[in-house]
């Protein structure tokens, strides 16, 4: 059995909620494949959640934060991510638990960067919202990429072909997210079946990505 004795009452307070680093991840990733920089401001830094900024770094991504100040003991600042000559990469298992929700992102990174990039123990993708890993590799394929899946490892094939195809994401929100990014690449036509869904965590994800597309290469 439990016990437990009641506390004293629950005092209000104020704070500004920063910006969830996971749904910043999305837009960072975009502006690599497409050439921009970016600069996104007031995001959460907490150090277990940007796990996904090291591996962009040894993509060749550069990024950058700076702790700007703390609500309630959690740190808080701008990300930035500039482009770079990308380059395949591993993704050791160690890694996988403080990037798990980022990994749709940095497989359509992968996509576009030189050489194989391989994702170690990422079973648990299959238990998400959806089957994340079936789809992450399937869509890839659907869009002329190499792409597998298999058991726990993901394997993704860069190149620089144009991008062309439909994405199925059985209603999860960071499947339609990541392979959005890859509009930014020139001249690519991608077809998301149920947009709509990105309103689980990003309810104005599209209207934030066509300003990051409107900014130009650089």
């Amino acid at each position: 059995w439990i016990e437990f004795e009641p506390g004293p009452p629950s005092r209000g307070f104020e704070m500004t909620v920063p910006g969830d680093p996971s749904s910043a991840a999305f837009l960072a990733g975009a502006a690599v494949i497409g050439g921009r920089s970016l600069a996104i401001d007031r995001v959460g830094l907490n150090p277990t959640r940007l796990g996904f900024l090291e591996v962009l770094r040894r993509m060749g991504s550069p990024v950058a934060t700076m702790v700007l100040g703390e609500q309630l003991g959690e740190p808080y600042g701008p990300i930035a991510v500039h482009p770079g000559r990308l380059v395949a990469t591993r993704v050791a298992a160690a890694e996988i638990a403080g990037l798990i929700d980022e990994i749709p992102m940095l497989a359509v990174v992968a996509a576009r960067a030189e050489g194989t990039t391989v994702f170690d123990q990422v079973g648990e993708l299959r238990v998400k919202e959806s089957d994340r890993l079936e789809l992450i590799a399937g869509n890839l394929r659907a869009l002329g990429y190499r792409a597998t899946a298999e058991q726990n490892v993901l394997s993704v094939t860069g190149s620089d072909h144009i991008p062309k195809g439909k994405i199925r994401t059985d209603g999860d929100h960071r499947i339609a997210m990541a392979f959005a990014g890859l509009r930014l690449v020139r001249g690519a036509q991608i077809a998301i079946d149920t947009p709509a869904c990105v309103a689980v965590s990003f309810p104005g994800f599209f209207e934030v990505l066509r300003a990051v597309q409107a900014t130009g290469r650089r």
